[in-house]
């Protein structure tokens, strides 16, 4: 009887001492969680109705449908840029959802976008400005430019940081295209740490570690139509669930 009772003492003992380890283990994993966003405090949530009210340029429109906003090329476009109000310094993540709705709808994130190395700030040209102004705009800007269901143009996603007009850092293309028209696909695009990085449905497809980082700037979305068997397409996307986690 005394052994029994030993026994039992034992097995309650090690009970205890397996719930001790794993609450340790839970505290360190909340620990580590908190560290980890505690550098991202902050959770702006964009509605359709706020994407809505951001600055267009180049020869397009917007609109919402069943909850979703739509941005699309018109005649004669040489693509559509859709630029947020705001700039972010230092750290961010930018998740959203998105569907290209025409074959050749080639899908643009600009981030981090400034005029500069030394400023947040962004200079956008004039609604009626000529293409070659726009890109001109675009090559001396500092920005992160992220490139992808880009078939129709003839390459593959790519992703590279721009310095300037005449300066590139690194350049990263995958080999595969990895996305098929009028499919709801979730974007996790970031920031962090001297990281930078692009998931697609929460697979990494590019990963970067980049220092010094930019300083920061402006989110711009961008589509841009192509040619398919000889047939201009212009582009059309949708994009929800669109937040940003910044500092």
């Amino acid at each position: 009887m005394t052994l029994i009772i030993k026994q039992l003492a034992m097995v309650k003992y090690y009970i205890k001492k397996v719930n001790f380890y794993s609450f340790v283990v839970s505290i360190i994993f909340v620990l580590i969680l908190t560290g980890c966003e505690s550098s991202i405090g902050i959770e702006d949530k964009i509605t359709s109705e706020e994407l809505l009210t951001w600055k267009t340029l180049g020869k397009g429109k917007t609109s919402i449908q069943h909850q979703e906003f739509i941005m699309e090329e018109i005649d004669s476009s040489d693509g559509f840029f859709l630029i947020g109000p705001k700039s972010y310094q230092g750290d961010m993540v930018l998740q959203y959802k998105i569907k290209a709705l025409s074959e050749a709808s080639v899908l643009i994130v600009l981030f981090s976008a400034s005029d500069s190395s030394e400023t947040l700030e962004l200079t956008i040209p004039q609604e009626n400005s000529k293409n070659e102004d726009i890109w001109k705009w675009r090559r001396e800007m500092n920005h992160y430019n992220l490139t992808f269901n880009n078939k129709s143009h003839g390459y593959t996603p790519f992703f590279y940081k721009n310095i300037s007009s005449l300066e590139r850092d690194f350049h990263l293309r995958k080999q595969d295209n990895i996305m098929k028209p009028n499919q709801w696909v979730t974007v996790e695009i970031g920031k962090k740490k001297g990281k930078v990085w692009f998931s697609l449905n929460d697979d990494i497809v590019f990963e970067h570690t980049d220092m010094p980082s930019l300083l920061g700037g402006h989110v711009i979305f961008r589509i841009s139509g192509g040619t398919i068997k000889g047939k201009n397409i212009l582009a059309k996307a949708s994009i929800k669930d669109l937040t940003i986690h910044h500092q």
